[in-house]
């Protein structure tokens, strides 16, 4: 084998592993922007919700004078936003894990 066809040899290796590791990067860049827009609209989703929760909620405040009543709303608000807190907290550690295992994988 001559100097020659040996640096071609070389040259055609590295370019393959740049091709291979281009790829991937590419892939994992798309698999990361595909999750992050998920996410994305997950909260825009989530604060749509929030936003007709509480409106909701002082509406139905205003409309009764009742001091008991009132009570009652606000505990049956604090419970749907209890459990909504917990969803989105499980959610964020899932969509944090997802994030990571993109760029782990890349």
């Amino acid at each position: 084998m001559t100097k020659e066809a040996g640096i071609n040899d070389d040259i055609g290796i590295a370019a393959g592993a740049f091709q291979d590791f281009t790829k991937r990067a590419i892939g994992a860049q798309s698999e990361f922007v595909k999750k992050y827009s998920e996410a994305y609209w997950h909260w825009q989703e989530r604060i749509q919700i929030e936003s007709t929760q509480l409106t909701e909620f002082f509406k139905d405040v205003s409309s009764t004078s009742s001091a008991p009543d009132q009570i009652g709303i606000l505990q049956g608000w604090m419970k749907g936003a209890k459990q909504r807190f917990t969803e989105d907290v499980v959610y964020s550690i899932e969509t944090a894990k997802a994030l990571t295992n993109v760029g782990l994988e890349a």
